[in-house]
């Protein structure tokens, strides 16, 4: 059963307040699919979640690392958030040289969710878009 709620995001002061909103709901073992065309606010959106959970402000995109993590702080206790840029990622093999399954003991991002080939992991889905305006939509899935 999954259960979605959009939200217009016209500033970076929006996107800043939607990852303060979801940060103290999230657990150890979640992971967050984060859909959506580059320039959409993916990677803004995982620098301020990072910095809501207390991960610092020094947040840089994984896109050519394909992995960052970060010491974070959820209401469960201490633990590493693992995000992931899959962008770059062509063959399925590639995949299980990061790690992913080490990652779900901690909290896990993944850009370019698409490229998975097994994604039963996935808690939550937030899938970004440019509008017409300039602003941004997120469509927000519960997935479990």
């Amino acid at each position: 059963m999954s259960v979605s709620d959009t939200v217009v995001l016209a500033s970076l002061g929006d996107t800043r307040a939607l990852a303060v909103r979801l940060a103290p709901s999230l657990r150890r073992g979640d992971v967050i699919a984060l859909h959506g065309d580059l320039g959409t606010g993916k990677t803004t959106f995982a620098q301020y979640l990072v910095e809501a959970l207390g991960g610092g402000t020094n947040v840089t995109s994984p896109t050519f690392t394909l992995l960052q993590t970060y010491p974070v702080t959820l209401s469960d206790g201490p633990c590493e958030l693992y995000h992931y840029d899959l962008y770059r990622i062509e063959h399925a093999r590639e995949l299980a040289e990061l790690g992913l399954d080490e990652a779900y003991n901690g909290l896990t991002l993944i850009e370019w969710p698409e490229r998975l080939q097994d994604a039963s992991a996935v808690t939550l889905a937030l899938s970004f878009r440019l509008t017409k305006d300039g602003s941004r939509t997120v469509t927000m899935t519960r997935m479990k």
